[in-house]
Formats: C-alpha cells, structure tokens, sequence
C-alpha cells in the first residue's frame, strides 16, 4: 500500500506545555523536552497511517524554552526564519508555545509569512505535560492532524487548540483555566476537532484566498515572500479612562520618540473631547493612531457618537473596526518597520490583508 507522506516540522518554543509554570505543592517543576514529546506522538503518527494513510515524518527545531509572557519580536523572527530555511524540507509546521503570547504571535506570523503554502499550525497546553489532568498530549496530536490533514488544502497560520481551529489573525485568549480558552475574535472560525475534524469548507477558501492574493502561493522557498520586521519599540498601547489628559499622548512623542499608537477608548470608538488636541498634534506630526473600543464585543467604527464622528471627519485617527488588540498591534509595528508613509500606513491598517478587519458597510 502506498502512503501519502507528510514532513512535519515541530518548532519547539517552550511554554506552559513544556513546564514554564511556578512550582507548586502538588507537582513542582516538571520539564519537558521536545525529544520526550516526540516520542509520546508516535503512537498517533502510527494511528494516521492506518486511518488515513498518511505517514508522519517529524523532527524537531528546538529554538528555545521560554515563558511565552518572555515572547517578543525577536522570537518572532526566530520561528520565522526556521520556516524560510527550513521551507523545501517541509510539508507542515507545528508551533508549540505558550499560551499568554500565543494570539500575537499567530497574528504576527500571519502578516510576515504571506503567501505561505503550507500549514503553521500554533498550539500549547494549559496544564503541562506530565501534570496530572494535563491536555498537553490532546492539543499536539490535533494539531498534527491539522497538518497532515490530507482530505482539505490546508495552509497559512491556524491556532489549534482543545476544540478550536482559529485562523491566525483572530486568537483571543479568554480564561487561564478551562481546557478551551481560545475563541476566534468576532470572526475567523475555521471549525472544530474532536473524535472528527470538522472544517467550513467556505471559511477555509476565504483564509486561502488571501494567500495568493499578491501572486501565487509559495510551493518552495525561493517563491516564499517574507517580510518580518516589527517595530514594537516604537508603539505606545493606551486605555483611555474619565478625565485622560492629552499629555500622556503628546508627551509619548516628545519624551520617548513614539511613532505609533494604540488606543482603547469608549464606545464605539469615541474618546473624550479633552483628548482632540492630542490627536490633532499626532496627525500634524504624521505619527499614526488606532482607536478600538473597550467592549470586549464591540466595533470602533467612527460612526456612531459625536466624538467619534469627529475624528473621521477630521481624518485624526484609524478605526480598528472589529481587529482584536492582537492583531492590531501586530499589525501596526509590522506596517512601520516596512519603513512606510503616513497616508500608507493608514490604508494598510484598514485594508484586509488576512482576515484580521471587516470594515462593513456605512452605517444609515
């Protein structure tokens, strides 16, 4: 009998899932390694062979051990740059991290690898392996089905974990404790995985098509196009609050030379009138502003309040519509490292590159 053989990579980065927890008196410090973790998968990969002919070949890029709250854009290259160079020898990617990070990084992986042809599969654990009650071994094996799923043309960034397949601009993490703690922010389910995958057919050709969109899909590494630079150093991330004075904005810029902004205001996108010469001094110094909303579940359109209103009137700032704060950060810190302009910045933060904003239609 012939087999479909699949190359899959794991891509160690440490995480709750390897043990990056605080000790307690129950079980203190248990640490895993990737070369134990494989060898708890082969059971599985013999189960793929014989349920769906298809034969596993896995190895390991062990990258580093860390505490996902530890993750930053220099991590980000790292796994971004084992995928380039690693390209050709791969059919599929399984990324183990952590979970408190995990939504910036499949948001971040998902703008820099954009026209990948192969599955980026992100998953973790909430207890650690070799913890009593752990769902370690249940996450990696669904996302090795993922990857090496042979009956859909899966591809791009996907987070698999418990019951959820999540693109990778719309991970939310939501609780610390329940063994399903990621949602699809708004929008971006894929489908669901327990004793059956069960994949929406149309989302998944919605997720692909943006790969192709600035060409074809890349089937080896030559035609892989990879812009990986983030400029978080220059972001300032703000809660707006009652009574905000606009010198915590404008002092961002001329004390610590910020070149972009996150804003978490009220309502619909509607910050305080007190806070309009903060804005007005942003867009004379073309430094760009995103203002999402406070509402776990709501939508920073500028339409709806009167303060809102004034700032899409006035051009002063870039609604976020329903982006999650993950993606939005991500997004932005990517767009200035490209070493773009203001204007372009402001269109590209609006514009639809991986499913991450559904800008909707204008509001009667």
């Amino acid at each position: 009998m012939s087999y479909i053989q699949k190359r899959l990579k794991f891509i160690f980065t440490g995480g709750t899932l390897a043990g990056n927890v605080s000790k307690d008196k129950v079980q203190a410090g248990v640490k895993s390694d990737p070369t134990g973790i494989m060898a708890l998968l082969k059971p599985s990969m013999d189960a793929l062979m014989q349920t769906w002919d298809v034969e596993v070949d896995a190895s390991i890029i062990d990258l580093f051990n860390i505490d996902s709250s530890n993750v930053s854009p220099v991590y980000w290259t790292q796994i971004i740059t084992a995928i380039e160079e690693s390209y050709d020898d791969a059919d599929g990617y399984i990324i183990v991290h952590g979970t408190n990070t995990m939504g910036y990084t499949a948001a971040a992986l998902s703008f820099a690898l954009g026209n990948i042809g192969k599955p980026v599969i992100i998953t973790g654990a909430q207890v650690p392996l070799g913890y009593l009650g752990s769902d370690a071994n249940m996450n990696l094996v669904n996302a090795m089905r993922m990857a090496a799923w042979p009956h859909h043309d899966v591809k791009g960034v996907f987070a698999v974990f418990g019951s959820k397949i999540i693109t990778g601009t719309r991970v939310k993490k939501g609780t610390d404790f329940d063994y399903d703690p990621f949602s699809s922010f708004q929008s971006g389910t894929i489908g669901q995985i327990g004793r059956y995958l069960k994949i929406d057919n149309k989302a998944l050709d919605i997720h692909n098509a943006y790969l192709a969109r600035g060409g074809r899909v890349a089937g080896n590494a030559k035609a892989l196009i990879i812009k990986k630079g983030f400029a978080t150093e220059g972001l300032v991330s703000l809660t707006e609050f009652p009574g905000m004075s606009p010198d915590i904005i404008t002092s961002q810029v001329d004390n610590n030379n910020a070149k972009g902004f996150i804003m978490r205001s009220f309502g619909a996108g509607d910050p305080n009138e007190n806070l309009f010469p903060a804005f007005e001094y942003l867009k004379k110094k073309k430094i760009p502003i995103v203002v999402t909303t406070q509402a776990p579940g709501g939508l920073a359109n500028f339409q709806v309040n009167e303060t809102g209103r004034y700032l899409r009137n006035n051009d002063l700032a870039i609604p976020a519509y329903d982006m999650s704060i993950e993606s939005m950060t991500t997004k932005l810190a990517w767009l200035l490292a490209q070493g773009l302009d203001y204007e372009t910045i402001k269109s590209k933060m609006i514009e639809d590159l991986h499913g991450e904003i559904h800008v909707g239609a204008e509001l009667i």
